[in-house]
Order: C-alpha cells, then structure tokens, then sequence
C-alpha cells in the first residue's frame, strides 16, 4: 500500500512538473552550442504559476467541503444548477455550470456516476419483485 502511494504521488509530481515546466532543454549555462543558440533565461514553474496572465483553472477556485456540496447537491437536484448553486451558497450559477463541464469529463464522475447506476438497479429489482409479488 505504502509503495503504490509513492508511486501515485511520485507520478503526480511528475505530471505536475511537465505541465508547468517548458519542454525546452538548454545546458546548465543556459546556452546550447551545438544548436548555435543564444543563453536564454529559464522560466521557473513557481513564476509560470504565479503569473498574472495565467488564469486558474475552474477547480482550483472550489475547496473540497464546496465540491463536496456539488456533488450531493448534483445526486439531489440533477442539472438544477440554480438549485445547485443555492446549496453550495458560495458559487453562482455561472461557477457551478463552469465545474459541472469540467467534473462530467473526469474519471471521478465515471465513478460516481456508476455509484448511483447500482442503486437505480437495485431499486429495479424492487420494484420488479414488487410487481412480481402483486400478480
């Protein structure tokens, strides 16, 4: 267990590091002399971070006690996001909509989503025998 999560972590932080760092590769003087090229300066992934043309992403601006909200708010109300947003209290509709398109194309939601498809079958079954039961 204790290796498969330094192993997750190890990968995550490798996928964070990609995402944030140019893919260019220059030698530790910041110039290449096989290319020809001029020293250029390396942009650090804390500055691309914390860039003011760098917008966040729609996630990074919930926390996890207001995803939390979404999501037992989204089992209730479905794509109500009016309702939705009342919920969460914190969001606008906009916010919540911006998310939802966001969440719905996760693996998280596949999850999820599989979650509720059991306990539709289940209450299937019920009905079924119900049915069953009457006749």
């Amino acid at each position: 267990m204790r290796a498969m999560t330094g192993h997750a972590v190890n990968q995550y932080l490798h996928l964070s590091h990609n995402l944030t760092t140019p893919l260019a590769t220059i030698s530790p003087y910041g110039y290449n002399y096989k290319q020809g090229a001029f020293p250029i300066e390396r942009i650090s992934s804390l500055a691309l971070m914390q860039t003011k043309i760098r917008t966040p992403l729609a996630i990074e601006k919930w926390s996890p006690i207001e995803l939390s909200l979404f999501e037992t708010s989204m089992s209730l109300y479905g794509k109500q996001f009016n309702l939705v947003s009342k919920a969460v209290k914190t969001k606008s509709v906009r916010e919540v909509i911006e998310l939802y398109y966001l969440w719905k194309k996760s693996d998280h939601y596949k999850s999820w989503k599989r979650g509720f498809e059991c306990l539709i079958d289940a209450e299937d079954d019920v009905i079924a025998e119900e049915s069953n039961n009457n006749t």
